[in-house]
């Protein structure tokens, strides 16, 4: 939430009054399935999860990839039933908690609900942006960019080095998210370390070659993002004139 406004002492106690019941999660564990009714949302306080679609014909396709810090289920909270299956990918912490009380947290604070826009916007360039390269890029391209994003994500909740970063994401996994097969997959990663690039193990990522990796993946950094021009500054403006008429 800080990340895209100021956040003030109530602001953050009342984001930890929702922190209060953390639950140890197994990799792999269903948190809701689609048409579900909407009932609980989760913090994701440490661990990976996903939100998936199912098609006709039993093929799965990854939505989302969510990262400590994400809330599961956002971006369905307005929804009277779940529209994605959400699981857990690794092993983690989350914190349970009912999904009318994001009225609550808007309603109590102006800057967190601005951050709430915001996490939600950002989670919808991520989507955008992979279906816009998956039109225009090559296999190996959009591969690459997908693990740049993944590490650009990881070092905005703390610093990681790209020489070798976590990823405990799965051949298969990754095939799901991109729309590729594992056995393209699995030979684009054996090129790749072939080439000198990178190499992936089970649970991270090797980087040899960063200038090339970015060259190929043509990455671009706008929609990853922050930055919000003009609202934080309507906002501290807003909070001034609050204070100034509250005052004595």
């Amino acid at each position: 939430m800080a990340r895209h406004v100021d956040l003030s002492a109530s602001d953050k106690d009342l984001l930890a009054g929702f922190e209060q019941s953390p639950q140890s999660i197994d990799k792999k564990t269903l948190l809701w399935r689609a048409h579900a009714k909407v009932g609980e949302l989760y913090l994701l306080q440490s661990g990976w999860a996903i939100t998936l679609r199912l098609s006709r014909d039993g093929e799965q396709q990854v939505i989302e990839l969510l990262l400590p810090g994400d809330i599961v289920g956002l971006g369905e909270f307005t929804f009277m039933k779940h529209v994605s299956d959400a699981n857990m990918v690794t092993q983690g912490t989350v914190v349970p908690f009912p999904h009318e009380n994001i009225v609550d947290i808007i309603s109590a604070s102006t800057s967190i609900a601005i951050a709430l826009f915001a996490n939600i916007s950002r989670q919808q360039a991520l989507v955008t942006e992979r279906m816009l390269i998956a039109h225009h890029r090559s296999a190996r391209s959009r591969l690459l960019h997908f693990i740049i994003e993944t590490f650009f994500r990881l070092d905005k909740i703390h610093h990681v080095d790209l020489a070798a970063f976590a990823f405990p994401v799965s051949q298969r996994l990754l095939a799901n998210i991109l729309g590729l097969s594992p056995v393209h997959i699995n030979r684009l990663l054996k090129t790749l370390e072939q080439d000198g690039i990178l190499k992936k193990f089970r649970g991270h990522i090797a980087v040899y070659d960063a200038k090339r990796m970015f060259e190929e993946a043509e990455f671009d950094t706008d929609y990853l993002g922050d930055e919000m021009d003009g609202l934080t500054e309507r906002l501290a403006q807003l909070q001034h004139g609050a204070a100034s008429a509250n005052g004595p």
